[in-house]
């Protein structure tokens, strides 16, 4: 009876193994996507930035001598896995669809996501408004109307 009893539970301990395996095989199986993405925080701070058509020559005499970029600040409140890419999603402008390309195809990004803008430019006048997209792996989310870029005379 003793006997018995041991041979029951030996079987017992090896059906509960095989199960807790069988799970963990299931578990692995699974594919998880490592890391994380918030961007419900993200934002400029401006989130407006002029950029002066034909350059003042007092305020943007460095930046003609050296045909600088108008460049913003970087985006803020994010948080995530890094290494975290950035791109221009997409530009509105209320000049029009065609003002609105012409725009988003001279605007780049760079690290940290600041927004570049050069100072020679084919922008007709106008304010765009810029949507960034934020990408790591496995996330990929999008600032909608993260900033204001408002091209003056």
């Amino acid at each position: 009876s003793v006997t018995r009893n041991n041979q029951k539970t030996r079987k017992m301990r090896r059906l509960v193994l095989l199960a807790i395996m069988f799970v963990a095989v299931l578990m692995a199986c699974h594919e998880t996507t490592i890391g994380y993405l918030i961007t419900e925080n993200a934002s400029y701070d401006p989130d407006t930035m002029y950029v002066r058509k034909t350059p003042d020559p007092v305020l943007d005499a460095v930046r003609i001598e050296n045909n600088a970029p108008w460049v913003s600040l970087r985006l803020q409140g994010y948080e995530g896995t890094e290494q975290i890419h950035f791109s221009v999603e997409s530009v509105t402008s209320d000049q029009g669809e065609a003002a609105a390309a012409t725009f988003m195809s001279e605007l780049t990004i760079r690290g940290g996501g600041a927004l570049m803008y050069p100072l020679e430019n084919n922008a007709v006048p106008g304010t765009y408004v810029v949507s960034v997209r934020l990408t790591n792996d496995g996330y990929s989310q999008v600032v909608e109307d993260a900033m204001t870029i408002i091209v003056t005379e």
